[in-house]
């Protein structure tokens, strides 16, 4: 089954990375991440951590409204987090939101 979350960062700090848990995969569940999504913006950058390790890191003015999901195919297990945020690097920036698509294969 497909299923969307969304979360709203917190003010986005000039010169900053904001980064907030979107996901977690508890036991006896496994998760596979299909697409994330936010609104193109100037000067920030899309991250994205699963437990320690970056997997995304992508200028957020590439989401248009032709193409406003990043494909993604990311498997998590037992324990896995999932974290999304922004590198900003311009003006203090209110809260913005991420998105992200996930399939439930249990």
């Amino acid at each position: 089954m497909l299923r969307y979350k969304r979360i709203t960062t917190p003010t986005l700090t000039d010169g900053a990375e904001t980064i907030t848990q979107i996901l977690s995969c508890p036991k006896g569940r496994r998760y596979t991440i299909v697409s994330i999504s936010t609104a193109p913006l100037a000067d920030m950058y899309l991250r994205v951590y699963m437990n320690a390790e970056q997997i995304v890191d992508a200028a957020s003015i590439i989401m248009t409204t032709a193409a406003p999901l990043l494909p993604m195919k990311v498997e998590l297990g037992v324990g896995d987090v999932l974290k999304a945020g922004f590198y900003n690097n311009g003006a203090v920036t209110p809260a913005k939101q991420i998105t992200i698509g996930y399939e439930d294969n249990t």
